[in-house]
């Protein structure tokens, strides 16, 4: 009896203990006229188109269509839309020589449908801006030419749930070498995307690039760096990928990382294939041999949607 008993106290005790933890916790929620800002930190094929049409998906349906403003800028999608167009009006060019030329273009349109966004954001709904473009540098950048009322705008930056990021002497990236392998085959096997699929060529080339640009990066120091606009900027993490798989980093990794990645210059694109391409070739075929891109990996889909649908009702739960 005596035992019963003080089982029930230490369940009661700690019931009491979860009770006051949730009165501790401070909520950051959505508001009517206020806007956020959704940011992804990622790398190619990480999630974040997923993630966005989840978002588009919940907020757009019936029961919140008049809850929520939502607009979307593609900086993919502008590029192919200007890719097109210059070279609907120079029939002589490859579509890869138009996209090569519209870069400044693309940039200049992307802030003008940023601000076109801004102008738009209507004062009795939840203003959400989804910034479909990788900001592993410039986020400084982006927030002080948007962020123009610190009062009502907010910048969300959605990171993956990364719990071994890799780490091989000196060289550090804030992923780990399952999420680097899982967002590799689903390049590969990726059809339709506006700019770039895994048919094309320079596929790895440039994924590689884009994971070069998170060499040393450490998120939180990114964000908390920026004292002007550290009330305004909210790292999240979303499961954006499979990490229960825990991979680890083998001697081809290593030396590949070594070899290539610590050396490489990102999306110089023309030193890349002259002096890493055939290193770049063989690791790759290693791990089309060793892993099966449809197979090994959980699709996270149905938990993106759960993590989607508790950040909408709940927001986000704050630091102490």
């Amino acid at each position: 009896m005596e035992e019963k008993e003080k089982e029930k106290e230490e369940q009661k005790k700690e019931e009491k203990e979860k009770e006051e933890q949730k009165k501790e916790e401070k909520h950051f929620k959505f508001e009517p006229g206020k806007t956020y800002f959704f940011i992804c930190f990622a790398l190619v094929c990480g999630g974040k188109s997923t993630f966005f049409e989840e978002i588009k998906s919940q907020t757009q349906s019936e029961k919140n269509k008049d809850k929520y403003n939502i607009k979307l800028v593609s900086s993919d999608k502008i590029r192919e839309d200007l890719s097109i167009k210059m070279q609907k009006n120079n029939p002589k060019m490859t579509f890869q020589q138009c996209f090569d030329k519209v870069g400044k273009d693309t940039a200049k349109e992307f802030d003008s449908q940023i601000k076109n966004a801004i102008d738009t954001i209507e004062k009795d709904k939840i203003n959400i801006i989804l910034v479909d473009k990788n900001y592993p540098q410039g986020i400084d950048k982006f927030l002080s030419i948007f962020c123009t009322d610190k009062t009502s705008q907010f910048f969300l930056v959605f990171i993956p749930d990364i719990k071994n990021p890799i780490k091989i002497n000196d060289i550090k990236f804030p992923f780990s070498l399952d999420y680097f392998i899982q967002c590799y085959l689903r390049l590969k096997n990726r059809k339709g995307h506006e700019v770039l699929n895994g048919q094309d060529e320079s596929s790895t080339y440039v994924y590689l690039s884009f994971l070069k640009l998170f060499q040393n990066f450490d998120f939180e120091k990114k964000i908390s760096s920026n004292k002007e606009f550290s009330n305004n900027v909210i790292l999240h993490k979303i499961n954006f990928t499979d990490e229960n798989k825990d991979i680890k980093v083998d001697s081809n990794t290593e030396k590949f990382f070594k070899n290539v990645v610590k050396k490489m210059r990102a999306f110089d694109m023309f030193a890349i294939k002259k002096y890493h391409k055939k290193d770049i070739e063989s690791y790759f075929q290693e791990i089309d041999k060793k892993y099966d891109g449809k197979n090994f990996f959980e699709d996270t889909r149905d938990l993106i949607k759960l993590q989607v649908e508790d950040l909408l009702v709940n927001g986000i739960i704050l630091d102490k």
